[in-house]
């Protein structure tokens, strides 16, 4: 048959057609099966200016008539006749360039030259397109690259020259019988002038096992049917496939001699050269095609392949496991040495060589058999240093008893036991001693190599000597670590360290608040700690020895019972004091009395200060002043300052003292004032000055006095009137006892 890719369309025509006006494309070959359809693509474009088809007929094998310039032959079809061939259809558009045309149920006589018959205007145009009808359904065509190698990949197109949208038809892939899936498969479809195909590309990476199976595809039709097909035969070259003659699993006897054969299943192109033998992937430089091994030992146990090889490359079996069966070789135990801690859980394991594994074991310590211990594993859940020694062991299997194992030695290490403090120093010990503490134990594996002291925290040492240079009086009990691979503490010792009394103080037992004179009162001796603890209570008032006991006490306390009070508590080791304290007696004022200075003699124009004595806790905070008559002066401080002093002023005098307490009250105290020298009468109506001052400051006022005084033979009367600040004018009587000169100048009557 002729090729179905040979497709062309007509590029010339007829000079006389207007062959430069027109540009038609056809195909030049259509190739059809009777009963099917027929779709001829078909395009024109038109140089004239016209842009419509005018007419259109097809022709059967039609034929130019050169002397009337016309084809002659069968018109099958007419565009402007719709009662033509109802076979025909036209499937372009006379204004959009498209001259396509459906020829339906195609008959073997439609074989034959179809010619396509254009006018536009005055210009015309004749294409023909050959039309090929076969009575069966044509074989697909294969397209296939020039070697397939295994697995790389390949794709291979399936194609026939054949498109019609009314009757379509499908291409379907099978290798070696089987349909292929569509995920490998690409299906397409050519319709235009220059090409009518149905495609189908199928991709796959061809195995070894594809060499020489067929692979075939298949035409069908809309309802599944198959039309035809086209069957290739796939040459795959591929390395050699070679396997190991052998019953798998093969077991042989130590001893016993064994042969394997390597079998080539395929090898494409064929093998060149001898073969090769692989144990465990490592070759054995076995050049023939049998391997035979006699006498074989227990380490000829492994995987072997064989390969071959041709010009594609090396071809590898599958590995064929050889088994020797042989009793134990080379028993070991696990780990080979073993440091623990006692009491810790220890597990020792006989490992060997050996097939079938071993079924039985026996341990042995310090090659002593140990009873009762028949499997792999040796497990002590806690292990003591008895325990400690060289194990071994051995294993047997149904080939046999294997030889005793390679020793190991379990070391049971424990830390030291009974750590112990001692005092290798002088007892009792007193606070400030210097003291020796040595730290020693009973049993220790390994040997102790560090001591600590008094914390795990502390630096180690390597002695086990331990010094306290002036130890406190509250030391804490004192531990040592001895260490080796762990640490081991004492039980804490307590040094008893002896000391005086310490924490001494004064508790007022009664009362708890302020005490005042004439209160019941309790004060007690008390310490915080003392070792030993058998003490003696004394008292001291103002640093000299007062009383022995634990407690002072008052009935009615005094104020000559104040002082600064300290108690001592004594030990066999020492004594100790405790703070001074300060025994503050409250008490009204009392023992007043009223000093003169310079004198109570003084003549008159001096100074005279009169000072108010007492004794007073909490001091006094008022001072009150009367005169020789009783009366209240207007004055409240401690001294009472009279200047320029006046014989008038003669007099008793007395003060008041007061406190929070109470107030206390002085016996008069008598002033006398001589006149001068000078002074032989008393002037009436006439103004003494003087100035009231106290010891903290003077009274910036000067108090003018008008006296008038009366004559008796025991005293005189003085009237004085006072102006105040305010204007005012205030009268005071002053009475004098006793003798006196007359004052100068007295103003007024005698009384």
């Amino acid at each position: 048959m002729r090729g179905l890719l040979q497709l062309s369309f007509l590029a010339v025509g007829f000079p006389f057609l207007g062959l430069c006006n027109w540009n038609v494309k056809v195909p030049k070959d259509i190739y059809v099966w009777e009963g099917t359809c027929v779709q001829i693509p078909c395009s024109f474009k038109i140089n004239n200016g016209a842009q419509t088809l005018d007419d259109f007929l097809l022709y059967h094998n039609a034929v130019y008539d050169n002397s009337t310039r016309q084809f002659q032959g069968t018109i099958l079809f007419y565009l402007h006749d719709s009662t033509g061939n109802s076979r025909i259809k036209f499937l372009g558009h006379q204004k959009k360039e498209d001259c396509s045309l459906l020829i339906r149920r195609v008959q073997m006589s439609d074989s034959g030259t179809l010619g396509l018959r254009m006018i536009a205007r005055e210009d015309k145009w004749m294409s023909e397109v050959r039309l090929n009808v076969t009575a069966t359904v044509p074989q697909p065509h294969f397209q296939l690259p020039h070697q397939l190698q295994e697995l790389q990949p390949v794709t291979v197109t399936c194609f026939l020259n054949y498109f019609c949208s009314e009757y379509p038809v499908s291409l379907h892939w099978f290798l070696d019988g089987q349909e292929v899936s569509p995920d490998q498969v690409k299906n397409l479809v050519y319709k235009s002038p220059q090409k009518i195909s149905t495609e189908s590309q199928f991709t796959f990476n061809p195995s070894w096992t594809h060499h020489g199976k067929e692979l075939a595809c298949c035409v069908w039709d809309s309802e599944n049917r198959q039309l035809s097909e086209k069957i290739v035969q796939l040459d795959v070259r591929h390395t050699p496939k070679v396997t190991i003659g052998a019953i798998h699993p093969l077991e042989v006897k130590e001893g016993k001699s064994v042969t394997l054969k390597c079998l080539v299943q395929s090898s494409n192109p064929e093998i060149q050269g001898g073969f090769l033998w692989f144990k465990d992937e490592v070759n054995q430089l076995y050049l023939d095609e049998n391997l035979i091994l006699s006498n074989v030992h227990w380490q000829q146990t492994g995987n072997y392949q064989c390969a071959a090889m041709n010009e594609i490359g090396q071809g590898k079996s599958e590995a064929v496991h050889l088994q020797v069966l042989y009793s134990p070789k080379l028993s070991k135990v696990q780990p080979s040495e073993f440091i623990v801690l006692e009491n810790n859980t220890v597990e020792l394991y006989c490992t060997t060589k050996a097939y079938p594994p071993p079924t039985n074991y026996t341990w042995y310590r310090d090659e002593k058999q140990i009873l009762g211990e028949t499997n792999e594993k040796l497990k002590f859940q806690k292990v003591n240093r008895q325990q400690t020694g060289q194990y071994t062991c051995l294993a047997e299997n149904s080939e046999g008893w294997g030889e005793v194992s390679e020793k190991s030695r379990l070391d049971v290490q424990y830390p030291p036991a009974r750590v112990l403090v001692t005092i290798i120093s002088q007892t009792p010990i007193q606070e400030g001693d210097s003291v020796t503490l040595a730290c020693s134990y009973e049993k220790s594996h390994p040997p102790v190599n560090s001591y600590l002291w008094r914390s795990p925290r502390s630096k180690k040492v390597n002695s086990n000597i331990f010094n306290i240079s002036k130890v406190s009086w509250n030391t804490e009990p004192i531990t040592c670590w001895a260490c080796n691979i762990k640490c081991s503490p004492s039980t804490p010792l307590n040094l008893d360290v002896q000391y005086a009394p310490r924490d001494v103080k004064i508790i007022p037992v009664t009362p708890k608040s302020a005490i005042r004179s004439g209160d019941h009162v309790q004060l007690q001796c008390d310490f915080g700690s003392s070792h030993p603890k058998n003490v003696n209570y004394s008292w001291t008032l103002n640093g000299k020895h007062f009383h022995e006991g634990k407690y002072l006490n008052w009935n009615s306390i005094s104020p000559e019972d104040s002082g600064l009070y300290t108690c001592i508590v004594t030990n066999s080791i020492g004594r100790s004091h405790s703070q001074g304290w300060d025994l503050n007696i409250l008490y009204p004022p009392r023992h007043l009395q009223v000093s003169i200075n310079p004198s109570d003699m003084v003549m008159e124009k001096t100074s005279v200060v009169l000072t108010c004595e007492a004794d007073a806790n909490p001091a006094i905070d008022l001072y009150t002043w009367f005169d020789w008559r009783g009366q209240k002066i207007n004055y409240y401080g401690q001294k009472l300052t009279l200047w320029p002093v006046m014989t008038y002023q003669s007099g008793a005098y007395w003060c008041q003292g007061t406190n929070k307490l109470g107030t206390g009250q002085s016996l008069p105290a008598m002033l006398t004032v001589y006149s001068s020298p000078m002074t032989n009468q008393l002037h009436p109506q006439r103004s003494f000055p003087f100035l009231l001052q106290t010891a903290q400051r003077p009274l910036a006022k000067e108090l003018h006095w008008d006296l008038e005084c009366a004559w008796l033979s025991s005293s005189w009367p003085c009237w004085s009137s006072n102006m105040s600040d305010a204007g005012r004018r205030s009268e005071n009587r002053i009475s004098r006892s006793g003798p006196v000169d007359r004052p100068p100048s007295l103003s007024g009557t005698r009384g």
